[in-house]
Protein backbone atom coordinates (compact mmCIF):
# COMPACT_ATOMS: atom_id res chain seq x y z
CA UNK A 1 0.00 0.00 0.00
CA UNK A 2 1.43 3.41 -1.14
CA UNK A 3 1.90 5.93 1.97
CA UNK A 4 -0.72 8.43 2.76
CA UNK A 5 0.31 11.64 0.67
CA UNK A 6 -0.14 15.24 2.89
CA UNK A 7 -2.46 17.82 1.82
CA UNK A 8 -1.48 21.47 2.31
CA UNK A 9 -4.77 23.42 3.59
CA UNK A 10 -4.43 26.64 2.76
CA UNK A 11 -0.59 26.92 3.54
CA UNK A 12 -0.99 26.73 7.30
CA UNK A 13 -2.90 23.77 8.15
CA UNK A 14 -1.82 20.47 6.98
CA UNK A 15 -4.15 17.05 6.87
CA UNK A 16 -2.20 14.22 7.12
CA UNK A 17 -3.92 11.48 9.19
CA UNK A 18 -7.38 11.47 10.04
CA UNK A 19 -8.27 15.08 11.65
CA UNK A 20 -8.41 18.34 11.29
CA UNK A 21 -9.31 20.78 13.90
CA UNK A 22 -10.95 24.40 13.78
CA UNK A 23 -12.17 26.88 16.75
CA UNK A 24 -15.09 27.68 14.46
CA UNK A 25 -15.64 30.62 16.94
CA UNK A 26 -12.19 31.57 16.31
CA UNK A 27 -12.20 31.37 12.44
CA UNK A 28 -15.29 33.81 12.33
CA UNK A 29 -14.34 35.81 14.44
CA UNK A 30 -11.53 36.70 12.07
CA UNK A 31 -14.34 36.46 9.15
CA UNK A 32 -16.56 39.00 10.92
CA UNK A 33 -13.97 41.40 11.04
CA UNK A 34 -12.90 41.00 7.13
CA UNK A 35 -16.70 41.01 6.49
CA UNK A 36 -17.03 44.46 8.03
CA UNK A 37 -14.58 45.85 6.10
CA UNK A 38 -15.24 44.26 3.22
CA UNK A 39 -17.19 46.07 0.20
CA UNK A 40 -19.15 43.56 -0.76
CA UNK A 41 -20.22 42.93 2.81
CA UNK A 42 -18.98 39.10 3.10
CA UNK A 43 -15.75 37.23 3.85
CA UNK A 44 -15.36 33.29 3.52
CA UNK A 45 -12.92 30.39 4.17
CA UNK A 46 -12.69 27.22 2.77
CA UNK A 47 -11.82 25.12 5.84
CA UNK A 48 -11.87 21.65 4.31
CA UNK A 49 -11.49 20.66 0.58
CA UNK A 50 -10.84 17.33 0.99
CA UNK A 51 -12.73 14.72 -1.66
CA UNK A 52 -16.08 15.11 -3.10
CA UNK A 53 -16.38 17.24 0.26
CA UNK A 54 -15.94 21.39 0.89
CA UNK A 55 -16.70 22.89 4.29
CA UNK A 56 -16.78 26.58 3.74
CA UNK A 57 -17.30 28.99 6.77
CA UNK A 58 -18.96 32.58 5.77
CA UNK A 59 -19.50 35.80 7.71
CA UNK A 60 -22.28 38.54 6.29
CA UNK A 61 -22.92 41.77 6.96
CA UNK A 62 -26.48 42.51 7.72
CA UNK A 63 -28.21 43.34 4.23
CA UNK A 64 -25.62 41.69 2.23
CA UNK A 65 -27.18 39.08 -0.09
CA UNK A 66 -25.77 36.21 -2.02
CA UNK A 67 -27.78 36.33 -5.11
CA UNK A 68 -29.55 32.50 -6.46
CA UNK A 69 -27.18 29.87 -7.62
CA UNK A 70 -26.45 26.49 -7.49
CA UNK A 71 -23.92 23.64 -6.64
CA UNK A 72 -24.14 20.23 -8.12
CA UNK A 73 -23.60 18.32 -5.31
CA UNK A 74 -25.87 18.03 -2.16
CA UNK A 75 -25.80 21.65 -0.10
CA UNK A 76 -26.11 21.94 3.77
CA UNK A 77 -25.88 25.34 5.16
CA UNK A 78 -25.77 25.41 9.15
CA UNK A 79 -26.36 29.32 11.09
CA UNK A 80 -23.53 29.33 13.69
CA UNK A 81 -24.62 33.08 14.66
CA UNK A 82 -27.27 35.30 13.36
CA UNK A 83 -30.36 35.08 11.20
CA UNK A 84 -30.56 34.78 7.66
CA UNK A 85 -33.34 34.55 5.38
CA UNK A 86 -32.58 31.52 3.21
CA UNK A 87 -35.23 31.32 -0.29
CA UNK A 88 -35.33 28.41 -2.90
CA UNK A 89 -37.83 28.97 -5.47
CA UNK A 90 -40.87 30.41 -4.44
CA UNK A 91 -40.12 29.63 -0.39
CA UNK A 92 -37.94 31.47 1.75
CA UNK A 93 -37.45 30.71 5.24
CA UNK A 94 -35.79 32.79 8.27
CA UNK A 95 -33.23 30.97 9.98
CA UNK A 96 -31.14 31.22 13.25
CA UNK A 97 -28.33 30.38 15.04
CA UNK A 98 -28.20 26.29 15.45
CA UNK A 99 -31.04 25.81 12.30
CA UNK A 100 -29.73 23.59 9.45
CA UNK A 101 -31.09 23.40 5.81
CA UNK A 102 -30.51 21.07 3.46
CA UNK A 103 -30.92 20.79 -0.52
CA UNK A 104 -30.89 17.91 -2.94
CA UNK A 105 -27.93 18.36 -6.05
CA UNK A 106 -28.93 21.11 -7.95
CA UNK A 107 -31.13 23.05 -6.17
CA UNK A 108 -31.23 27.45 -7.09
CA UNK A 109 -31.01 29.26 -3.91
CA UNK A 110 -30.14 32.39 -2.46
CA UNK A 111 -29.57 34.07 0.70
CA UNK A 112 -29.61 37.32 2.93
CA UNK A 113 -28.20 38.33 6.18
CA UNK A 114 -31.30 39.59 8.38
CA UNK A 115 -28.29 40.17 11.15
CA UNK A 116 -24.46 39.84 11.19
CA UNK A 117 -24.21 35.99 10.38
CA UNK A 118 -21.93 32.91 10.25
CA UNK A 119 -22.72 30.44 8.33
CA UNK A 120 -20.95 26.88 7.65
CA UNK A 121 -21.91 25.44 4.27
CA UNK A 122 -21.31 21.52 3.12
CA UNK A 123 -21.07 20.31 -0.35
CA UNK A 124 -20.43 17.51 -2.21
CA UNK A 125 -19.03 17.50 -5.63
CA UNK A 126 -21.42 16.04 -8.50
CA UNK A 127 -22.18 12.28 -8.06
Amino acid sequence: MPPRSTHTYLKTHQLSGKLLRFSLRDEDARLRTQAAAARAGRSAKTLVKEGEIRLTLVALRKGTVLQSHQVGGATSIQVQRGRVRFSIEDASLDLGAGELVALGPGVAHSAEALSDCGILITTTLEA
